[in-house]
């Protein structure tokens, strides 16, 4: 109680004293490798971005002693805690830290301590909000009290925590300040079903306030805080007093809104126009090429316009544009031969230059340079693709629309294919338009583009007749594929919850040896706007299923029957896109003549849906039971109902057996079982039956539970997968600086005095820096 008492006397002087010094923002901090690098948190009160604290493989318990920051009372984004060796707990690093924004994510998650060996509690005693996002605790075999901890009272909603393979609670001596002398000072709270004392650590109780508090503000003694407050203040219902904001903050008091003439900056503050106007210039006349240009729009400083806005680089304003917003990329000759040289055009719908595809690996192609490369409409240049092996379709570029020729190819060409071992369509030309200014095309050794395809695109673009014979070579386009002449149409279809029959009319070749059967594609198809190649690369990235059928008897074996399959394994009420396409060898004339169908689109019909998930039931009375639920994973069609069945159990006797008075002893749970538990099933039982003891095994999982542990694994698989690519980068040839962040790299600003300490108003505008400080890519 003692050591509580302090702290408290600390926040309060730290608080009081807030208005005679200029407290500090600074930007996102990363803190790694070296412990010295802690002195970037030197000063700070508000951490406008994140924090992260990671990758100290050297570090002792006792280099962490008298570390403390007790300035710092809020971070905007989130706090990430990885693989920190030596530190056992937060509770004099960050004695003050209130509130937690979440307005980036990590994850999804606004607190993350992930794989700290010697962590034994969290120990951030005067956090009381968790303003957006979750939770995820996770492999740390030392931690302690987090069964005494109530996440009810600190986030909105707890179901997306995951806290997960820490010390097991039976083996934590979780004493609350005041337990061991039977004097419970410490708040009482239900939370996961248990009645109990919350605390941090033996020393410090986790702060509650009054159920009249709206917003969970109140003062270390209990007081309901002004409205706006948000965490915590130094006097009851003062706008002026408040620790953090709950919306925003101006000139020393916390606001519902920014005032008239300011802008709401980062989700809780107001700044000026010059303040913004500052942030975009900076952006103008940085180097830097993933700088944000701050613009204005809703009243808000915001980093770039919204979809179908476009700035006014005098007012900083986003206007509405008419149609898709121009971005002109100046390129001269850009080479596109990875998907992070098609990242670098992201968002472009204008290039100023010419483009050189040469793509030749990578996973899922298609799809990566359809969302980096889509939005192009015009090339000023040409556009040249040259022995992209993997390249099945141009349909990536799907806006594409002119091609200038102010630049050409070899002085000729404005639109140049050679040697796509694999390229099979340019576009679906039913649906894509294309206009070529300028220049003429030229197309070989393409050996699985057919020529009526080039032919076709010739008519389109307005270039027939500008070609000479040279240009688009008969022997070496389309050589290897087979190019269909004719329509193949389905005559009878028949519908189950998880299977479709199909037939077909004939077809047959010339010489029917040629014909090696027919493949039917399908997939799902929420729309009927798919075409045959989206999603599709040489690669091995394939959105289609494909199922081979032998051909049918012929007419002159004395049979005849329509070619069909049945397709099976499909979901219930689900829409599929369908179509099928002969396979056939090559003819004597090199020259492959088959069949393809349209593509159609057939729906199962409605089956079983899955079970409701999530079940909650509450009883409010003595003759009522509240139960809620979620809807059913899998509806498979439109669920109109529920039904509901309901039975009278038998009451438990044993849980009258046990005294609970006993040292240890926990009440009985029905919850299902945590990681931990599963883990015992796993090991062998004894049981006693007054002979010797036999052993028994588990009770093998059911299929849902197995799919459930699947559904487990792979999430906490992709959770790990992101962290690793998150926290782990090479190395820049840089000086040691501080962290980067979305803006422009700016020094730490120093902002006019406040009553506070944690709610900055600024003076001026940011100074310019040419610091910038190597750090993960944010989500």
């Amino acid at each position: 109680m003692k050591a509580a008492a302090l702290g408290l006397l600390t926040l309060l002087l730290l608080l009081a004293d807030a208005g005679r010094t200029e407290p500090k923002i600074c930007q996102s901090i990363d803190i790694r490798n070296n412990i010295t690098l802690f002195h970037r948190l030197r000063n700070c009160t508000v951490i406008e971005g994140y924090l992260q604290i990671l990758l100290m493989f050297q570090t002792k318990t006792e280099d962490f002693r008298g570390l403390s920051f007790p300035e710092l009372t809020m971070v905007t984004d989130y706090v990430l805690l990885f693989r920190v060796y030596g530190l056992e707990s937060l509770k004099d690093l960050f004695p003050n830290l209130t509130v937690i924004r979440g307005t980036r994510l990590f994850f999804n998650y606004a607190l993350v301590i992930f794989e700290m060996l010697h962590f034994k509690e969290i120990g951030l005693y005067n956090l009381v909000n968790i303003t957006r996002g979750a939770v995820r605790i996770e492999k740390n075999p030392e931690l302690c009290y987090l069964s005494t901890l109530d996440w009810s009272k600190i986030l909105d909603s707890v179901e997306n925590n995951y806290i997960k393979s820490n010390k097991v609670d039976q083996e934590c001596g979780n004493v609350c300040p005041g337990a061991l002398q039977r004097k419970y000072s410490c708040p009482q709270t239900v939370f996961n079903d248990q009645f109990t004392q919350r605390c941090w650590t033996s020393e410090h109780c986790q702060r509650v306030c009054p159920s009249e508090c709206h917003h969970r503000a109140c003062t270390p003694n209990g007081r309901c805080c002004h409205d706006e407050c948000l965490g915590s203040c130094l006097e009851p219902r003062n706008a002026r007093k408040c620790v953090t904001c709950r919306r925003y903050y101006h000139e020393g008091e916390c606001v519902p809104d920014c005032p008239m003439g300011t802008y709401r900056f980062e989700g809780w503050r107001c700044i000026s126009f010059a303040f913004c106007q500052q942030l975009y210039s900076e952006c103008n006349h940085s180097r830097e090429s993933d700088c944000t240009q701050y613009v204005i729009h809703n009243g808000e400083c915001i980093p770039d316009c919204p979809s179908g806005y476009i700035v006014n680089t005098t007012s900083l304003l986003c206007m509405p544009c008419s149609g898709l917003c121009p971005k002109v990329c100046p390129v001269n000759v850009k080479a596109i031969e990875s998907v992070k040289a098609a990242q670098e055009l992201r968002g472009c719908t204008v290039i100023k230059g010419s483009l050189v595809i040469n793509i030749r690996g990578g996973t899922n192609i298609a799809a990566e340079l359809e969302a980096n490369l889509g939005l192009i409409e015009v090339i000023t240049g040409y556009l040249r693709i040259r022995r992209s092996y993997a390249l099945v379709s141009l349909s990536f570029f799907r806006s594409l629309t002119l091609i200038k020729g102010d630049t050409l190819e070899l002085g000729m060409y404005s639109f140049y294919v050679l040697d796509n071992q694999n390229l099979q369509q340019l576009w679906d030309w039913n649906k894509h338009n294309l206009t070529i200014s300028r220049g003429k095309m030229f197309f070989h050794h393409n050996p699985k583009l057919c020529l009526t395809e080039i032919f076709k695109m010739e008519t389109i673009t307005g270039l027939k007749g500008r070609e000479e014979k040279s240009d688009i070579a008969l022997k070496t386009n389309g050589d290897q594929a087979s190019c269909e002449s004719q329509r193949l149409s389905f005559v009878t279809n028949k519908t189950g919850t998880d299977k479709i029959m199909l037939k077909w009319e004939p077809y047959w070749p010339q010489d029917f040896r040629d014909l090696l059967g027919f493949m039917v594609f399908f997939r799902e198809a929420p729309y009927q706007n798919v075409t045959e190649f989206d999603g599709q690369d040489a690669c091995g990235s394939n959105s289609w299923t494909v199922v081979d059928v032998e051909p049918p008897a012929r007419v002159t074996e004395g049979k005849q029957s329509n070619p069909g399959t049945l397709l099976r394994g499909l979901k219930p009420w689900t829409q599929y896109a369908i179509f099928v396409k002969t396979l056939l060898t090559i003819s004597d004339e090199q020259r492959n003549h088959g069949a393809k169908s349209d593509i159609v689109y057939i729906r199962t019909t409605a089956g079983v849906p899955s079970f409701p998930l999530d079940p909650i039931s509450v009883s409010n009375s003595s003759s009522q039971i509240i139960l809620k639920w979620k809807p059913p994973s899998d509806r498979n069609g439109n669920i109109t109902h529920y039904l509901v069945f309901w039975q009278q159990q038998p009451e438990d006797s044993e849980l009258f057996e046990f005294d609970y008075c006993q040292k240890g002893l926990k009440l009985p749970s029905r919850n299902p079982t945590t990681q931990n538990d599963q883990e015992d099933t796993h090991k062998q039982n004894q049981t006693d039956l007054g002979q010797d003891s036999e052993e028994c095994c588990a009770c093998p999982k059911t299929e849902s539970q197995l799919k459930r542990d699947a559904e487990e694994a792979a999430f906490q698989k992709t959770f790990e997968n992101y962290l690793h690519n998150e926290v782990f980068m090479i190395r820049p040839p840089t000086q040691d600086n501080d962290s980067k962040d979305r803006r422009p790299s700016r020094k730490r600003r120093e902002l006019g005095t406040f009553s506070n300490g944690t709610m900055p108003e600024s003076t001026t505008p940011p100074s310019g820096s040419n610091a910038s400080v190597t750090r993960p890519p944010n989500e």
